[in-house]
């Protein structure tokens, strides 16, 4: 760890160069700008839309290239593990979605709380099919019924059913790769965090929203998290594949409604963790 913050101002120094040096850039086409537009405007793009992401761009670039190797965790994890699927009108995909949950490459015991948020398809009977085809000594699947839209209820729901020590959360529309939760499982009981975020790609981007969405993955998770992670200040853990500390999320009081229903589950397309 005594290594991170030398990284650390390095990265910063570097983009504080990058910053002054597109200042100086920037200083004809502001005073020429200035001419035609007032001066405060200029200035207000010039420094919120190009320099001060510019600059922060440059110190997560070089931070995440000094912080490139992660180190491997090979130790063989067995905790049981609850994974948490809240599910609103995904009749289309939950059943594989809890598929590639039960097919998991590890050898702890899987819980699967799958709770049916208020759904006016068939979420409930495709869930309901899971837990006859798919159940099994080590791979338990629950239907949770929680009747009031929002994504934040249907989460304390669950929370409030879960067993074990560190819970995991997909989204109804995430596809687990064959080793993602031993992967994320190692890294949380190894690491003693509250909460170890998981990187998520977009599968199979057809439309040009979601081939943008990968960029947008790519910079607001891959990128973000693992500057953030370098310096263990990681800010957010995204819903669609998290890892966490059972006991921390109910001393934090649980998830909070901050969006509408119909809002809350923004992805485009299928995604996969890993």
């Amino acid at each position: 760890m005594r290594q991170k913050p030398l990284k650390f101002a390095i990265s910063s120094a570097i983009a504080l160069v990058w910053a002054a040096l597109c200042t100086m850039l920037a200083v004809p086409w502001a005073r020429a700008s200035s001419i035609q537009l007032p001066s405060g405007y200029v200035l207000w793009v010039i420094v919120g839309i190009a320099l001060l992401p510019g600059d922060l761009m440059c110190a997560m670039f070089f931070s995440n290239l000094f912080n490139a190797k992660m180190h491997a965790i090979a130790t063989p994890c067995r905790e049981p593990v609850s994974v948490l699927i809240c599910a609103r009108n995904e009749q289309n995909c939950i059943f594989q979605t809890i598929r590639q949950v039960v097919q998991q490459d590890y050898d702890g015991r899987i819980d699967l709380l799958c709770v049916d948020n208020a759904s006016s398809d068939g979420t409930r009977t495709e869930i309901q099919r899971a837990i006859r085809v798919l159940s099994s000594r080590r791979r338990s699947i629950r239907l949770l019924i929680c009747n009031t839209p929002g994504k934040a209820y249907a989460l304390n729901a669950g929370l409030a059913e879960i067993q074990t020590r560190y819970f995991i959360t997909v989204d109804a529309d995430t596809l687990l790769d064959k080793k993602a939760i031993c992967k994320i499982m190692r890294r949380i009981t190894s690491s003693g965090a509250g909460c170890v975020a998981g990187n998520l790609l977009v599968k199979d981007a057809a439309s040009l929203t979601q081939k943008m969405q990968i960029y947008d993955y790519l910079i607001s998770i891959a990128a973000v998290k693992r500057f953030q992670g370098s310096y263990a200040s990681t800010l957010v853990a995204q819903g669609a594949f998290s890892a966490y500390e059972t006991q921390a999320v109910r001393d934090a009081g649980g998830w909070r409604q901050c969006a509408r229903a119909d809002l809350y589950a923004l992805a485009t397309g299928p995604q996969f963790a890993i």
